[in-house]
């Protein structure tokens, strides 16, 4: 016997691997590409901050107490602003009477200030609390670092800091700029810190272009989607003024679909196919291996009796908050994802029972079905069931043009491969004639 069918052999029928075992392994596809960091393992990730400690009753109580005179005193300060313009408008109702001007003159001669700002250098104040922070908060445990106020007072006070050289203070100076740097450069080390930063991002830029707009009188488009398909970010587009119209008027297509093929362009690129496909996920049609039968596929309408009790086949490990359908009707993408994982993780997997399985099986059927229970969903009915399906006779008209059926066609064939006798065989003596006469 070929050592094959020894090995076969030697595996127990209570645990014969799933099909996905027999697959060849592939380190980019066992590879982790859940974040756009995992994805990307040789940047640095921006530390994710962690939240603050629940507040106790009192704690809350006494940030109430500040909060309502917070508010108490922004309002005194809102109600002064409100007097002094009011006073202002008077004035500038006066200046402009005077100087024969319109009062938006004057107004645009006090709020004139440009909305374009370079990014301003590195303070060696700023640079201190960033190398004080490190100091004291490196290994601080969550809910128990030092304030930036704290942080400050600290390096106020600190005499080693207050005597540096012009070196010190440029070394200070450029481990904050070399930090600021990173962050830009950094990636997110989850899905949730990416989205998030996308969002704020987002309308931040949003704002800037509506702005733009108003300004200028520009017209800009935007469409901002994921680059791949584990990552959580939600795409979005935004068009200034009516920018959105121009989609429909000259390629008569919605902005949206271009959103959506723009998504799908994207997260196809430089990637490689997942080696488990929703189309794979047909929980990989039952193998000769476990049945010695070809050409088995699921089915998960009448999974019960069509696979287990005709087969003698289980699904051993079917995550259990996914509901047991056919994979291509689970409704989100991290349902796929957590059954995925389990067929590569073997947690998932097909078993072969035993005969006595099989009967235990058959017989819980069976009892069910005297509760009245409906075990093998029906098949669904004719459109035309009880009506009679013999086919109509053709018009005359139309029978020479009729198609001959599939076995016509067959003898047709298999007639004109039949060897052909010719019409007449010369014989010998005709031949004899025919030389002499040449």
């Amino acid at each position: 016997m070929s050592s094959a069918s020894n090995t076969s052999e030697s595996v127990p029928p209570s645990r014969i691997p799933s099909p996905i075992e027999n697959t060849r392994p592939d380190p980019l596809h066992d590879a982790n590409s859940s974040t756009w960091a995992a994805r990307n393992p040789t940047r640095s990730v921006i530390r994710a901050r962690t939240p603050p400690p629940r507040l106790s009753d009192a704690q809350k109580a006494s940030r109430k107490v500040k909060r309502d005179q917070k508010m108490e005193k922004t309002k005194r300060l809102h109600d002064a602003v409100a007097l002094y313009l009011d006073e202002q408008k008077s004035k500038i109702g006066s200046l402009s009477s005077a100087h024969n001007v319109t009062p938006t003159y004057i107004n645009n001669i006090i709020g004139s200030h440009t909305k374009y700002r370079t990014t301003r250098k590195v303070q060696l104040t700023n640079a201190l609390i960033h190398a004080k922070a490190k100091e004291m908060n490196t290994d601080q445990p969550v809910g128990s670092r030092y304030t930036l106020v704290e942080l400050r007072e600290m390096v106020t006070n600190d005499p080693q800091m207050k005597e540096l050289t012009k070196d010190e203070k440029a070394g200070y100076i450029a481990a904050l700029s070399e930090h600021r740097e990173q962050n830009v450069t950094n990636v997110r080390g989850n899905n949730m810190a990416a989205a998030r930063d996308v969002l704020l991002t987002t309308e931040r830029v949003v704002k800037e272009l509506d702005d733009l707009r108003i300004h200028t009188g520009t017209y800009a488009t935007m469409f901002v989607v994921r680059g791949h398909i584990n990552d959580t970010i939600q795409s979005s587009m935004h068009g200034t003024d009516n920018s959105e119209d121009f989609w429909e008027d000259v390629y008569d297509i919605p902005m949206a679909d271009y959103l959506r093929q723009y998504e799908q362009w994207a997260c196809t690129q430089n990637q490689m196919a997942t080696s488990i496909t929703i189309r794979n996920l047909h929980v990989v049609s039952l193998t000769v291996a476990l049945t010695g039968k070809k050409n088995i596929t699921m089915n998960y309408s009448n999974y019960e009796t069509a696979v287990v009790e005709t087969y003698a086949v289980r699904l051993i490990g079917w995550p259990a908050s996914i509901k047991f359908i056919n994979p291509s009707n689970i409704g989100t993408v991290g349902d796929i994802r957590k059954l995925r994982d389990a067929l590569k993780a073997r947690t998932c997997y097909w078993t072969a029972l035993t005969p006595v399985e099989v009967k235990a099986h058959t017989a819980e059927l069976d009892v069910r079905r005297s509760a009245g229970e409906v075990v093998r969903k029906p098949r669904k009915k004719r459109s035309d069931a009880g009506g009679s399906r013999k086919r109509k006779a053709l018009p005359a008209a139309h029978r020479e043009n009729k198609r001959p059926s599939k076995k016509a066609r067959k003898m047709a064939a298999s007639s004109s491969e039949a060897p052909k006798s010719v019409e007449f065989i010369v014989s010998s003596g005709e031949e004899e004639e025919d030389f002499e006469a040449m």
